[in-house]
């Protein structure tokens, strides 16, 4: 269940995050030029709906479709979209999330179905007629069903907010309050039900508190200074601009972003709110008329003489609380993807800690490397730790795997620091040993002394039976790599003279693994998709191995795109920069058997020559290049 929701929370974050740029810019838009924003301007007000309408959710449709099958799953996911957009009068958000992956999903299907069965000279007209066929018919199931549904669901949780308000348990509308913001109901809840309740209050008393449940800007903001102290990445580099737009422009839209892509900071603005409804209540301040848009300059604007520093308070208080909140769920996922070099709390992972060399197990027998695929930088890390451990006679298995997939008797499980929070769940019962890169690190040092220091290293029975000794190949468990018919294949075909390009130019990485991922495809290894999930599994985790090499692949999603393992190699003699290093060769790799681990071998061994190395990243003819990794 929690692998589950773990996947479940990076596909949103999948949808989400590529589009804050674009969350940003309605934003601004939205504050400067509203009515009520900073200058008002009634003509480029009108760019506020359509974004909010269709920009937006149409973005987040293809990015989904995108990340399911490629460029064709991004135009059937946003066609689909379209169907729930037209079909219901509130924002859909959560329509575009459905039916994006639907696309994806859908096409993706179809290809694989009328793989090989299309006459030369039709592909084209399939291709196109596929994706407008059957995005047509998505987008009439989203018009007649899925919008239908996500109206339903606002027209229910209006209702459980006005039944919770009557029976006085203002602080609990926070449950569902907060939730339903971030699902874009907020518009709905504030006027359709917020607003009309506050007025009839005001005129009786002069105040009311209703128009404080929805557009107090301290639980929002709580939130987005948590991702700007705590978090990481693009998560952090957006959130000052948010700050700004949310709290002082009142656009509460722009945080909602961070919690889709990290559902459970749901709960920081759920106690914040809770927490600033409960001082209002007990302080008895109000405002005497709706703010709009949701700003602290509003708010305070609309306090009634003598409340302004109460209303400030709570709004304060609601900010404390929920940054309190969203704190350590930020600085956890910041964690997970940027570990330290060691090991992680036991506590934390479930599996025991490996620092430096003191927390061990007694008996080492085997060590499993993992990467997210289980085919390129952990196969290559394993190959260099089982050749150091041969070159001194010690026979403890070594293999690879995807991180899904740990076999049930590692002893020892390698991975790098990104990945350590998502392995800790399914290594139970072995070391988790956390490093930066597969190729020189000193916790493989510390792991390697362990090894060769344990009592009867070289007669300890190996894992399935094997004396120490034995020739370890690698290791023949069904978990650590799934055999196809790529399996067969050999080596001269898995890398080709026709898979090496030499002399090229230095060009941004993201180009040169596209460049690869293109490569793959034109030689029948991989579906076109398959680039695209090279750099995903980039933004995720380096693939940087160090000494100037850089080895790209797919994540391990993506090993349903694979055809057959392959390998091509592109050499850059200025290089490509990955982060502080440079790699020098590209090595892209699909891998869906043990076709392609002979040629990680081979660049295991080519490590460990200097002259060598230095020879292929300069040399200019493919077929030496060949020759020599063959």
């Amino acid at each position: 269940m929690r692998q589950q929701i773990q996947k479940f929370g990076r596909a949103l974050s999948g949808m989400v995050m590529p589009n804050i740029g674009a969350f940003i810019a309605w934003g601004f838009v939205t504050a400067l030029f509203i009515p009520s924003g900073w200058w008002p301007n009634a003509q480029m007000a009108r760019l506020v709906d359509p974004m909010l309408t269709y920009l937006l959710p149409l973005l987040i449709a293809y990015t989904a479709g995108r990340n399911v099958a490629g460029e064709r799953g991004g135009v059937i996911g946003a066609i689909a979209a379209m169907g729930v957009i037209v079909g219901s009068d509130i924002p859909m958000f959560i329509g575009a999330m459905v039916m994006g992956p639907l696309g994806g999903y859908t096409i993706r299907w179809f290809d694989k179905l009328t793989q090989g069965r299309i006459k030369a000279g039709f592909e084209m007209l399939v291709s196109n007629f596929s994706i407008g066929i059957l995005g047509m018919l998505l987008a009439i199931l989203g018009y007649w069903v899925i919008g239908g549904a996500v109206t339903g669901l606002t027209l229910l949780v209006s209702n459980g907010v006005e039944v919770v308000i009557r029976h006085g348990l203002l602080p609990l509308v926070s449950l569902l309050v907060e939730p339903s913001k971030v699902l874009f109901l907020n518009n709905a809840l504030n006027h359709g039900i917020f607003s009309p309740i506050g007025i009839e209050q005001a005129r009786e008393t002069g105040q009311s508190i209703m128009f404080l449940l929805e557009t107090n800007p301290g639980p929002g903001l709580g939130v987005l200074l948590a991702c700007w102290f705590f978090g990481r990445g693009n998560m952090r580099q957006s959130a000052p601009g948010a700050v700004i737009i949310q709290f002082f422009g009142g656009i509460h839209e722009i945080y909602f972003p961070y919690i889709l892509a990290r559902p459970a900071l749901i709960l920081a603005p759920v106690a914040g709110s809770a927490a600033g409804l409960l001082f209002f209540s007990l302080a008895g301040a109000g405002l005497v008329a709706p703010a709009s848009p949701g700003s602290i300059i509003s708010v305070l604007a609309m306090a009634p003489k003598g409340q302004t520093l109460v209303v400030l308070a709570g709004v304060l208080i609601s900010t404390a609380v929920s940054l309190l909140m969203a704190a350590p769920f930020v600085r956890r996922a910041a964690a997970a993807e940027d570990m330290p070099t060691g090991a992680i709390p036991a506590a934390q992972s479930g599996a025991p800690a490996v620092k430096a060399a003191l927390h061990f197990p007694a008996h080492i027998r085997k060590v499993v490397f993992a990467c997210d695929a289980g085919m390129g930088s952990s196969a290559l890390g394993a190959t260099r730790f089982r050749k150091r451990l041969s070159d001194a006679g010690i026979g403890t298995a070594v293999g690879n795997c995807a991180a899904d997939g740990i076999p049930a008797d590692a002893d020892v499980v390698v991975c790098q620091s990104v990945l350590a929070g998502r392995i800790a769940g399914s290594a139970q019962g072995a070391a988790l040993v956390v490093i930066d890169n597969f190729l020189a690190d000193p916790a493989l040092d510390a792991l390697f002394a362990r090894v060769a220091q344990q009592d009867g290293a070289d007669t300890l029975p190996r894992a399935g039976g094997l004396p120490a000794g034995t020739a370890d190949a690698q290791p023949s468990d069904a978990g650590l790599r799934r055999a196809d018919d790529a399996a067969g294949r050999s080596p001269g075909e898995v890398l080709r003279p026709g898979n090496i390009r030499t002399g090229l130019s230095s060009e941004p990485k993201e180009a040169a693994i596209r460049r690869a991922g293109e490569l793959l495809a034109a030689g029948g290894y991989v579906e076109p998709g398959y680039a695209d999930a090279m750099l995903r599994r980039e933004e995720s985790a380096t693939t940087y191995m160090g000494m100037g090499i850089a080895i790209p692949h797919g994540t391990s999603d993506a090993k349903k795109c694979v055809l057959h393992s392959g390998i091509v190699v592109l050499q850059y003699p200025g290089g490509v920069a990955f982060g502080d290093e440079k790699a020098y060769l590209v090595v892209g790799i699909a891998g869906v058997g043990d076709a392609h681990l002979d040629i990680l071998a081979r660049l295991g061994e080519v490590f460990g020559d200097e002259e060598l190395l230095r020879r292929l990243t300069t040399e200019d003819d493919p077929q030496a290049i060949y020759e020599a990794l063959k």
